[in-house]
């Protein structure tokens, strides 16, 4: 009796943290959704920026091709996310690597430069001080 007692406890306790990961994925499926103006937008825009990390090899080759990086940079994570801009929301990727944290936008946002209308993808980085890399325990 003991041994059925301990494997449903065990497998009550791996019941219990999947339903908390799928909560907190749909919490953050919705959240993702209702950041963007339109619902099937924001959607489509999450289908598109998976299918072009897919197509071009995923996120460390992405960014890669996207941002400098130096000699023996790694890509630590990578999460979809929004900036906050005075335009609104952008959509795009964070990226955490060793040597620095970057956001790109993952469409082209329009600006004036002149009478002309000029498209450039949305990109900021910070570099992080050798200081910053010992605390988060990487070597460069």
């Amino acid at each position: 009796m003991d041994i059925v007692k301990d494997v449903l406890g065990r497998w009550g306790k791996k019941v219990e943290e999947a339903t908390r990961k799928a909560e907190d994925l749909a919490e953050n499926t919705w959240q993702h959704l209702k950041t963007n103006s339109s619902f099937t937008d924001a959607a489509m825009g999450r289908i598109a920026q998976g299918t072009k990390v897919l197509a071009e090899g995923g996120y460390e080759r992405v960014f890669r091709q996207t941002f400098e990086t130096v000699p023996k940079e790694q890509l630590l994570n990578s999460f979809a996310c929004y900036l906050s801009t005075s335009a609104g929301p952008v959509m795009g990727v964070l990226y955490v690597s060793t040597a620095k944290l970057a956001y790109c936008s993952d469409n082209p946002l329009s600006y004036k430069n002149g009478s002309q209308t000029e498209w450039n993808l949305y990109k900021v980085y910070l570099h992080y001080p050798c200081t910053m890399l010992l605390k988060l325990g990487c070597k460069s």
